[in-house]
């Protein structure tokens, strides 16, 4: 209503949660019905948290570090530094894909409002957090959106397709929203950079799980590895704010991933845009 263009960062666990029959086309066009300017996925920042996340993993493990935790997930990542606030600079100081999408829409957009519409209600506080500039105007649940088509009469089962804005994101990057995803994400990439380099991987699910992940690490168990944690059993597509089953969730977002045009995400041409988004 102020006038502003506001686009909406769709997270990769969007893939299916608007029923069977709402391709991406589909939710792009209802959300521009809405008024939103542009649909970007997330999935595209989270090709670029991969890499990021790859390069730290190359310059402090094992060397500075004895592992590295992955840093996508906020529930996970604050439950790691308070409760093993001594391993705090274990957790990747990467920027989250949530933040990366803001900053690249807002670098080309510079008075750009972002909505990010996603699966987790943990995003709402990681967006207001004072120590990240977060870029993000607004933080939606898939469940609140889906109550804003009911309101606003959107029939987004048979709205016309958009045919434009498919996001050149990674098959990796699109996978972000499965549990065990990120950590594959990041060892693809490693091995792209460096051949010749083992990566370890270990992953939790669940608090309880991630809990123990790291407490195991902090006994010296997982020297060396990568280790990815997610609050939500089964992922991001298990979040609070999401409306499908977990298996139809995971079926879908595995189907749309790989039609991606590239497998790994440090093969995406948003990549070169990596260091000047980070500083």
């Amino acid at each position: 209503k102020e006038g502003h263009r506001v686009y909406a960062a769709v997270a990769p666990a969007f893939v299916g949660q608007f029923g069977p029959k709402v391709t991406p086309g589909k939710l792009r066009a209802a959300m521009k019905a809405l008024g939103f300017a542009d649909v970007i996925e997330v999935a595209v920042g989270a090709d670029l948290c991969a890499t990021d996340e790859a390069k730290d993993f190359m310059e402090n493990v094992p060397d500075k570090l004895p592992f590295m935790a992955t840093s996508c997930c906020p529930a996970w990542s604050v439950m790691a530094k308070k409760l093993f606030p001594e391993y705090a600079n274990c957790i990747s100081m990467a920027l989250t894909p949530m933040v990366l999408t803001a900053r690249l829409i807002k670098r080309e957009h510079p008075d750009a409002k972002i909505v990010f519409i996603g699966p987790c209600a943990a995003k709402k506080l990681e967006a207001m957090r004072k120590s990240v500039r977060s870029e993000v105007d607004f933080v939606l649940t898939f469940e609140e959106m889906d109550g804003i088509f009911d309101a606003k009469h959107v029939d987004i089962e048979n709205i016309e397709e958009d045919p434009n804005g498919v996001n050149d994101a990674s098959t990796d990057g699109r996978n972000f929203a499965v549990a065990g995803g990120v950590a594959t994400s990041v060892k693809d990439v490693l091995k792209e950079l460096r051949p010749d380099m083992e990566v370890k991987i270990a992953n939790a699910e669940g608090l309880k799980e991630c809990r123990q992940l790291l407490k195991m690490a902090t006994l010296g168990k997982y020297n060396g590895y990568l280790l990815e944690g997610m609050a939500c059993p089964g992922g991001c597509v298990a979040g609070a704010g999401t409306m499908q089953s977990i298996k139809k969730s995971q079926a879908a977002v595995n189907k749309y991933a790989a039609q991606a045009k590239h497998k790994i995400s440090s093969q995406t041409e948003y990549v070169k845009e990596l260091d000047k988004l980070v500083d």
